[in-house]
């Protein structure tokens, strides 16, 4: 039984995937680097440790990471001031539903505690969950299945009583390792095989998460 659901962030909660795309591209094409969508998609869902890496791996040691993520932060910030976070479909739905059915909810997200909680409390979600996880507080990175396992513990709860919420395949195969049920709405990477075995339920939109709990109950 499902005591529990654990949200990823970006691509999963807010449609920042396209944004990432965008301001990295951007970023790159300052320091006369060409940054394509590819090429980020194995970072989707990683922590700052593992992108670093995967860009040397890409573009040699001499690509600076952290000028050019600054850049990438920049642009990201600018957007966000004047746009805002544009929410997934059924987020609010969703986080309504379970607050009022006393589920416990859990954010487990790459991204760094600063910028993560601001953003959650920006859109005004930010007390609807009873732990935060955030990218700085785990070692390693998705698809390392750390970051859940921390999740787990926190809520206090067994790994198969915890619903994890992901976007990407790096997500999904973390929440997989970490034994919970997996349930994947895609974002700007379809599923495949893998994530098809990994997962209970692959659904279009948050919203249909409502009917996979109440299956259950």
């Amino acid at each position: 039984m499902i005591k529990a659901v654990i949200f990823d962030m970006d691509g999963l909660m807010f449609d920042t995937e396209k944004l990432y795309d965008i301001a990295w591209e951007h970023a790159g094409k300052q320091f006369g680097y060409i940054i394509k969508p590819e090429d980020l998609n194995p970072m989707r869902g990683a922590n700052q440790m593992l992108v670093q890496q995967l860009f040397y791996q890409k573009f040699g040691p001499e690509f600076d990471f952290m000028k050019i993520r600054k850049s990438r932060i920049q642009y990201m910030e600018e957007y966000i001031g004047i746009h805002g976070l544009p929410h997934k479909t059924g987020l609010t739905e969703l986080l309504k539903y379970l607050k009022e059915r006393r589920y416990q909810i859990a954010v487990a997200t790459s991204t760094h505690e600063e910028p993560a909680h601001r953003y959650l409390s920006m859109e005004g979600i930010a007390d609807y969950f009873d732990v935060c996880i955030y990218g700085d507080m785990a070692e390693k990175s998705k698809p390392d299945p750390e970051i859940y396992i921390k999740a787990v513990k926190r809520l206090g709860r067994q790994p198969e009583e915890c619903l994890v919420l992901e976007d990407s395949p790096n997500g999904v195969l973390a929440g997989f390792q970490a034994g919970c049920p997996v349930v994947m709405i895609p974002d700007v990477i379809q599923p495949g095989n893998a994530e098809k075995q990994r997962t209970v339920k692959i659904l279009p939109t948050l919203k249909e998460v409502i009917c996979c709990l109440e299956s259950q109950s």
